[in-house]
């Protein structure tokens, strides 16, 4: 027992501390993970989400005006907006889609 008291005691004067950092919510988290990615990879994890948020919808009218508008759509707008939202003004990728898609369909 007190060779267990006296490791704690030894390690808590030990000048060496491990330090952990996490980012805090509102610190462009969304917006550094995309832009530590490869760029076509970026409109991939924006589609990801919206592939992941069309599933979960209750509407199917919207759900099928969302599918042939985001992820059918081959000039990629939507996710272009999308991307631009999170990287230009650090925005959280659900607030982001959700400024995108607005008015989008009824």
């Amino acid at each position: 027992m007190r060779a267990v008291i006296a490791v704690a005691i030894a390690l808590a004067s030990s000048p060496a501390h491990a330090v952990i950092t996490t980012s805090q919510p509102g610190q462009c988290n969304d917006r550094n993970a995309l832009q530590s990615m490869a760029y076509d990879a970026r409109l991939i994890a924006i589609k990801l989400y919206y592939e992941g948020f069309l599933q979960n919808m209750t509407d199917k009218n919207r759900q099928v005006c969302y599918e042939a508008h985001v992820l059918l759509d081959d000039s990629f707008a939507v996710i272009n907006k999308t991307r631009t939202l999170i990287e230009a003004n650090c925005l959280p990728i659900d607030v982001a889609a959700r400024m995108a898609t607005q008015g989008l369909c009824p």
